[in-house]
């Protein structure tokens, strides 16, 4: 076998082994402190909490708008430290 078929491998079972484990086994595994998602609000509730007036809210956005804010989460922070699947850079050399 070839060095990089066995790499394949080696983390072929390693996703399975993943895929497996419930999300309290998984948290066990991790070696620092993580951020879970459900504690970061969306940019609706995180506005509803800064005491902003949904009804105004409402008038000055369309309803596309407000359904995106429903969707959208800022978070300022260690992004590595988010307890997600994987973190994409999807900058250009541009920017």
């Amino acid at each position: 076998m070839y060095p990089s078929n066995k790499k394949k491998k080696v983390w072929r079972e390693e996703k399975e082994r993943l895929l497996k484990m419930t999300l309290e086994e998984r948290r066990k595994e991790y070696i620092r402190d993580y951020v879970s998602l459900s504690t970061i609000l969306s940019w609706k509730e995180e506005m509803k909490s800064k005491g902003q007036n949904d009804e105004e809210n409402a008038q000055e956005a369309p309803q596309v708008k407000k359904s995106l804010s429903e969707k959208v989460s800022l978070y300022r922070g260690d992004i590595t430290l988010l307890e997600v699947d994987a973190i994409v850079n999807a900058g250009t050399k541009a920017l």
